[in-house]
Formats: structure tokens, sequence, C-alpha cells
């Protein structure tokens, strides 16, 4: 017999233990069919509330009080452990004396039943007068059905309830977008969650619910199906009924109203006969590719509800009236920018032209606002022009540059994946989109954990925390944002291939970059990124950072300090990615450490590492590099090498040669000639005495007293651009300062100097006897000003000092200086180290 609930003579069935319970669990995992799951308890259910209420409440009051299931329960929307929620409703506050101790019975008639009750008793007008504390049980209020009692008191409820809704729905709209945020906010606002609570996670059930209460509320804009596309996206109701289903799952898995969807939770799962994954990447983990099928649903239940909840501050905004949105100026003839969002100006031109897509991609990365959701549907519905765009070679490296150099290039980013656009403008992507991460510390999928690592490196750049204010410096240092950009969406794209994923990763960011035609030094840079990006944090994490063999080792694998910055930010990006409390203050001063040493082992080598064998590759007189620093042949590819043996070759007639080429919004001028005291100072000057920036140089000297000498500088008067002579004046007077023809140091001393009083951060001046056995580290970090190097230098000059090496670097109005400098072939005297910190300090 079944075990009953007894009450007064009522004998009621136990729920779970029921012969119909029994029915329904064992016909579920036959069929996986959810909703025969919810009607059926919503029948069960129905049936022992009536009884129950029927036995304690309707003896003492007939009239005047109904029974009404709310929620989910009222929808019949019931899982088989969740909450029965129900409404008592009452005429007026009269009965309630009398009806203490039936409601009492009530109660307990159904939890001894099994049921886990969630009960509200109301009278009628509490029910119609609005509440800020009560608006959860509005909400619920939008779900009622009658069970038992008074129909004539329901029917007069329903009647005055249309009259609330219109009076307050917007305020329950504005109710359920606060939650909501702060729901999706408390998950990231992501679906690709490694382990998703599919009822709270967005794109859950929470999320399923908000759509259709917002489309019953009346909010124009909130479509319940993907009317808009479908081509591209599966149905609302199919995702529904997919989450539905794997919430039963999770119920009768654990015999409670359990809702997280864990590793064990996923291989059951898949191991029911219902369970049916679309195969996409062979050779992947059947979990893995089961996961992939939730997270489609999930995007979809997802991306409407964002949409939705766009639509309602569009309409909260048209009630509150037409103000004049101040960004709206942004607008130019193909986007305009209206409350806060994107719209597409001609909306067919995505098919006629798809580079309109890389133009918007570039507007957001510059504004950071957000496309409409409009836009959205617009950029779905265009994504196979764009597809086929991409996949033909063709020359977007340049555009592409310009958007992830931008400061909210990572809103670009997901711009493309909310819109389903990144794996049609890289291919290469397809194999990680919802790829569960097989590190078990990591929280999300690997294209979600990859877009994130590109958010936590751009947010640098507005980061006010101040235990990551170094790494915000560092990322202010990178020269070309753009490649570190890359290298982070493609730094785990192997993943989904299976075998070598560092080798895939490198194969596949090499094959995008070939087909965008990305130049050969950013390819370099890009795969010397992904080939080595767990080198920081394997130190960091398992190796005495401060142990000189580490950071030789270290060292010898980064190469040049340019590239150790770039590693720097990507290895913080990559471990602050991994979850919002991943990034320790332990974690972060490791990290900096292995940093600190590695750039001060590479900063010693500029001197005491020097090229003595030349290999066997280089052309023209090898001659020419021995005894540069071997960073020379790191930071310098096999074309520059060539270009400055052509260039040696010219000065040999004369004593030097001098070159001066335009790079990307900036000027290079290459220098060879032989040495001669003030000799870098002089170039320096006569630079600086044209009014041109200069923003990086290097100087090397060899065993044979040649120097190689390269300024880059900007021209922010536009000078040689729109006076062409000028450059070949500039020309002619670098040659005569190379050959003591003209006395470079006084170029500059008619100039007006900086006002320090306007400074924004004190100079500093640090020096470093032990760096080599010859020489004196003297490293100099101030802010920039024109003709900053030249007074530098002639410091050193006029002290009789000879500087053997030189590394500059300026960005973002901050300069750092390095120089290697001897006195009469010596290190450099404690005091002498003095009067030249004094000299130093005053020119900065």
């Amino acid at each position: 017999m079944e075990p009953m609930a007894d009450a007064g003579g009522l004998r009621l069935p136990k729920l779970h233990t029921s012969a119909a319970w029994r029915h329904v669990e064992t016909e579920f995992f036959k069929t996986g069919r959810a909703a025969d799951v919810e009607t059926a308890l919503a029948r069960m259910i129905d049936a022992i509330a009536v009884d129950a209420y029927r036995a304690t409440i309707e003896p003492v009051l007939p009239q005047g009080a109904v029974m009404l299931a709310s929620g989910g329960y009222g929808k019949r929307e019931l899982f088989p452990y969740a909450t029965v929620d129900m409404l008592v409703l009452l005429e007026g506050e009269s009965p309630w004396v009398s009806l203490r101790e039936p409601l009492a019975e009530w109660v307990r008639l159904l939890w001894d039943a099994g049921l886990r009750l969630n009960h509200t008793v109301r009278t009628v007008s509490e029910c119609l007068e609005f509440r800020e504390q009560n608006i959860d049980f509005d909400i619920n209020l939008l779900d009622l059905r009658y069970l038992a009692g008074d129909h004539a008191l329901q029917s007069r409820f329903e009647n005055k309830w249309p009259a609330f809704l219109e009076k307050n729905g917007s305020k329950l709209c504005q109710h359920l977008a606060k939650h909501t945020r702060v729901r999706h906010a408390k998950f990231q606002s992501t679906v690709h969650h490694r382990e998703p609570d599919i009822k709270e996670c967005p794109g859950g059930l929470r999320d399923w619910n908000l759509i259709g209460w917002l489309s019953r509320l009346g909010i124009e804009g909130v479509q319940t199906s993907d009317e808009l596309n479908p081509s591209l996206l599966p149905s609302l109701n199919q995702a529904g009924e997919f989450l539905s289903a794997v919430r039963c799952f999770l119920h009768y898995h654990s015999q409670s109203d359990r809702n997280l969807l864990d590793l064990e939770a996923q291989e059951r799962m898949l191991a029911q006969p219902f369970s049916r994954a679309k195969t996409i990447s062979p050779g992947a983990p059947a979990t893995s590719e089961w996961m992939r099928e939730y997270f489609r649903h999930a995007w979809v239940i997802f991306n409407q509800a964002r949409r939705a909840l766009a639509a309602l501050d569009k309409a909260e905004s048209t009630l509150v009236g037409n103000f004049r949105d101040w960004r709206s100026r942004l607008s130019n003839s193909e986007f305009t920018v209206s409350r806060e969002r994107i719209f597409l100006r001609s909306p067919a031109q995505l098919e006629s032209d798809p580079a309109v897509v890389l133009r918007l991609l570039e507007f957001i990365a510059r504004h950071g606002i957000a496309p409409a959701p409009e836009t959205e549907w617009r950029l779905e519905a265009a994504r196979s022009a764009f597809a086929a765009y991409c996949a033909q070679p063709r020359p977007l490296w340049a555009t592409l540059e310009s958007v992830l150099s931008l400061p909210r290039a990572a809103l670009a980013m997901r711009t493309l994946q909310r819109a389903s656009l990144l794996a049609a403008l890289f291919p290469e992507w397809a194999s990680m989109v919802d790829l569960v991460e097989t590190e078990p510390e990591h929280r999300y999928t690997v294209d979600e954990h990859t877009l994130i690592t590109v958010e936590r490196a751009t947010e640098l750049a507005s980061n006010a925390d101040p235990t990551r204010q170094r790494f915000a410096q560092l990322f202010s240092e990178i020269e070309n944002p753009a490649v570190l950009v890359f290298g982070l969406l493609f730094h785990s794209s192997g993943q989904g291939n299976g075998g070598d994923t560092l080798g895939n990763s490198m194969a596949l960011a090499r094959q995008a970059m070939e087909r965008i035609r990305v130049p050969g030094e950013e390819q370099r840079e890009v795969n010397f990124l992904i080939e080595h990006q767990s080198d920081l944090a394997e130190v960091m994490s398992g190796r005495d950072v401060d142990d000189p063999v580490t950071a030789r080792q270290l060292a010898e694998r980064v190469g040049t300090i340019e590239r150790l910055k770039l590693l720097a930010v990507m290895t913080y990006s990559d471990l602050a990615a991994v979850s919002s409390d991943a990034m320790t203050p332990w974690r972060l001063e490791r990290l900096w450490r292995a940093y600190e040493v590695t750039q001060h082992e590479l900063t010693r080598e500029l001197e005491t590492d020097r090229i003595q064998e030349v290999p066997d590759n280089v052309p023209g007189r090898p001659a020419l590099l021995k005894g540069f620093p071997v960073r020379y042949l790191r930071a310098h590819s096999p074309t520059e090498i060539e270009e400055h043996m052509r260039l040696y070759e010219d000065s040999r007639p004369t004593g030097v040669a001098v070159q001066l080429d335009r790079i990307e919004g900036a000027y290079r001028l290459t220098v060879i000639a032989r040495d001669m005291p003030a000799l870098f100072a002089s170039f320096a000057g006569a630079i600086s005495s044209f009014g041109l920036d200069i923003l990086k140089a290097e100087a090397f000297s060899n065993a044979r007293g040649t120097i190689l000498d390269t300024f880059v500088f900007a021209d922010p008067q536009r000078t040689l651009e729109l006076n062409p002579p000028e450059s070949e004046r500039l020309l002619d007077l670098i040659r005569r300062v190379a050959l003591g023809k003209t006395d470079g140091q006084r170029l500059l001393r008619s100039r007006a100097q900086a006002d320090p009083k306007k400074r924004s951060a004190p100079p500093q001046v640090n020096f470093d006897s032990d760096a080599c056995d010859t020489a004196t580290l003297v490293e100099i970090v101030a802010e920039d000003r024109p003709g900053l190097l030249y007074n530098l230098a002639t410091v050193f000059s006029s002290t009789a000092c000879n500087i053997d090496v030189v590394l500059i670097d300026t960005k973002g109005h901050r300069a750092i200086d390095v120089f290697y400098v001897a006195h009469e072939g010596q290190k450099l005297s404690p005091e002498l180290q003095a009067t030249l910190k004094e000299k130093l300090l005053a020119v900065c």
C-alpha cells in the first residue's frame, strides 16, 4: 500500500512514493520530455491540494475564500522537487480568526504529503496594493490558476487585476530588470560556465521566465520567438524545452531542488537514452559535445533576455520623454547613436558591403557604445555574406589592428561573439566555440575564457586598483597593443583539435594572419606570445623566482624587454580571466617579481652579452655585428639586418650612411658612422631641433668603433610631410653631425625648456654598478618632453662619460631610458654617480 497523509479521516497519498510519481519518473527517463512531467506533476499536486483544501478550509469558509496556484505551479511548469507556490485569497480580513486552525491543518497535510509548500494568505485589497517590498509576490500573481474555493471571488479579483497591471506594470518591469541585471552580474553576465546553474545562470530558466513576463506586461519589442532570424538560431521554445529536461533530470538525480549542472551530472546526463549530442569536433570528449548543445540553447535564451531588457530600457526612456543624448553627436553617415546604442543607417548595406561590419567594430572600439538589439539582429542575418567576405585572403590587418589597439577592443569582440560573427571573421575560432575547459581551475568555456583575457588586458588602461597599477603601466608601454590582443584571441585556439594544443594554436594563428595579411614582424610577435604563453606562469608557480639561473633562462627564452612586457601582460590577463578571485595579491606579487628579475637580466645583458660569432645566415659583411649586444639579433628581423648591411656598405666610402623611413604614423632614422665623443647627444639634438619628438632610440657600437644608431620619432607639426625638402635637409644635417662638421650640441640651446612645475610625476634616476664589469647601468624614468633625450645625453658627454649602449622608449608621455656609461674605460665612481644624478634630475 502507498503511504498516506492522514487528517481527520482524509488520507492523502505521499507524493514522492506514489505509483503515479514513479510512473512519471520512469516515462521521463525513456523520453526526456519535461512537458509531460510538468503536466503530470501539476495534475497530481492539484488533486492533493484540492482534497486538503476541501477537508480543512472549505468547510469553515465555503464563500469568501479561494485557493489559487501561482508562479511556476500556476503555469503548470513545476519541476519534481521544486517549491509549490499557492495563494489562499480572502474576501476580507474578518475570516482570519476562524481560519487560523483550518489553515494550519491544510499546511500540515500538504507538507506531510511531500509538497515543498510556499503558501501565502492575502486579501483581495492586499493583492491589489502595490508595495516595493512585495514585488516578488506581485510577479508570482502574473501566473495564477484556480484550484478550489469561491469561483465568484476569483472572478472579481480577475476583473480588477488588469487595472493593477496598467497602473503598476512599469514598476514590476523595473524590478525584474534590476534583479535580472544583479543576477547576471553575479555570474559575470555569461552563459559559458563550466558548471552552470541552469536555473539562475544567464540563459537559464529564470531568463526564460523573464522573457515571458516582460512580454505579458506589454513591453514593446520583446519577442517570445526568434522570428526575426529563424535561419540562424534554434527557437526559444526548443531552448526552453531543452533546459526544462535538464532540470527535471537534475531533480530526479539528486532527489532535491538542485540545479547545478556539475561535471558528474553532465556525465550522467549524457548516459541517458534521451540525451543525444550532435558531434561537432571529432575526438572531443562526449561531455564537451553535449555541453556545446547546452550552451547553444542557453545562448538563445540569454540573447533574447538581453534584448528584452534593452527593449524595456527603450520603452522607459520613451515614457520619460525624448531627451537629447549628447553621444548622438558621434553619429556619422553609416551609424546613428541614439539612447546609448548604435543603429545602422542602411541595414541593406551589410549584404552589399560586408566590410561595414569592420567599420562598425572600429566605431564600437573607439567610442565604447554597444549596438542596439536591432543592429545585432541585422548582423546575425548578414553572417553568410560576412563569412564569405572574410574567407578570401585580403588585407584586413590594417583595419583590425586599429580595432584591436583601441580602448574598447574587448567590447568590439563581444559584439562579434553575440552576433555569432567571431567565427565568421576567424574560421579558426570555430573549434573552441562553446568548448569546455579541461583545466579544473577554469570556470568558463575556452572561447569565453579567451574573451575575458582580452577584457582583463584592455581594462588595465583604466584600472584604478593600486595593486594592478604596475601592470597598467606595462600595458601603457606596449608599442602595439593589437599584437597582444590578437595573441590572446588565438593563444588557446588549438584546444578543440586534439594533439599538440600549443602547436595547433600557433598553426591556426599563422593561418589567420596570412589570410588577413599581417606583416612579418607582427606575425613573429604573435607566434612568440603563443609559444611562450606559459613561461612566466610556470616560473611564478613552481620555481625560485630570485634564482639567477631562473632569470637567465627566462631572459634567453624571452629575448627582449619589449617581448617581456607583452608576455607579462598576457600572463596577467590569462590568470585574471580564470575567475573573479583568481588573481590574488600573492599571485600578483609573484608575477611582478618574475617580470622584474627577467627585465633586470635583459637590461644587464645589453652590455655583458655581445655577439662574438655571427650566425652563418647573416648576409653581407658580418664584421659589422661583432661586438653588438646579442639583443640586436633578437630585436631585428632578417630583412632589417640585411638593410643594415646594405647601409654599412654605403657608409664605407665616406664614413657615414643615413636612411629615413616612414613607419605607421612615425619616422625611423638609421645612422651608421664612426664613433666620436658626444655623437649620440648631437644626433638627438639635431632631430629635436626640427621640432620632432623622439619616441624610441637604440645606439650600439661594434668592436671596431662603428655605431648603429636608430631613432623613431613623431612629427607633430607635419614638417616633413608638408615640406618634402625638409627631409633631405634633416638627412644632410645628420651626415654633417656624424662627420664632425656641425656642432649638434648647440642646435637646441635656443629652444625653450619645459616648465618643471607641470610634471605629473617626479623623475627617477637609478645606477647599477653590478650589471657588468666595464660600465655602469643608468636607468632614467621621467615625463617625456621635446629635447629630453638630447639633454640627458649631453649630461653624460659634458662629464667626459662614454655612452656604450642606449635603449630609449617613450610611451604615454613617459620616457624610459637605459644607458650603459663608462668614464675613462671604467665604471662610474660613487662621486661621479652623485654628480650625474643631480644633473640628470635637473634636466628631467
